[in-house]
């Protein structure tokens, strides 16, 4: 299980890092597209067959609550970089700011990180109260 975990947190570090440049915005835009569709699809599944959400244990478990949680993550996270891109990208500050300037955009994506996070539990606390899983 814990091999699972670590690829999991690389592949959303991966993941995080990849929708972080900035002159990919037709990739982002794409990306969003994509995870609002697919967040629509398992919404679809979710309604037809509640009982997709309804077994805890096993591998396909997990991997259904993990698609659940990424298509709205992935979503979020690419609408927020199109909305509040860097200033000047691909400039890298020198001087007395640019541990400032670092910090704001540090926390800048922290933010957005832990907004999407939030979104995307949000979203799989509604499918399971929608599928009737107590």
């Amino acid at each position: 299980m814990s091999i699972l975990n670590k690829y999991l947190a690389s592949l959303v570090t991966a993941s995080a890092d990849a929708l972080d440049a900035n002159d990919q915005k037709k990739a982002r835009l794409l990306t969003a597209t994509v995870g609002v569709l697919a967040t629509i699809f398992m919404w679809s599944v979710s309604r037809s067959y509640p009982s997709i959400l309804g077994d805890p244990h096993g591998i396909v478990s997990t991997l259904v609550i993990v698609l659940i949680l990424a298509a709205p993550f992935a979503t979020v996270v690419s609408v927020a970089y199109l909305a509040f891109p860097d200033i000047r990208p691909g400039e890298e500050a020198y001087g007395p700011m640019s541990g400032y300037l670092r910090k704001q955009r540090d926390d800048k994506r922290w933010k957005i990180m832990v907004i999407a996070g939030m979104i995307s539990a949000a979203n799989l606390f509604c499918m399971m109260i929608a599928s009737n899983i107590p």
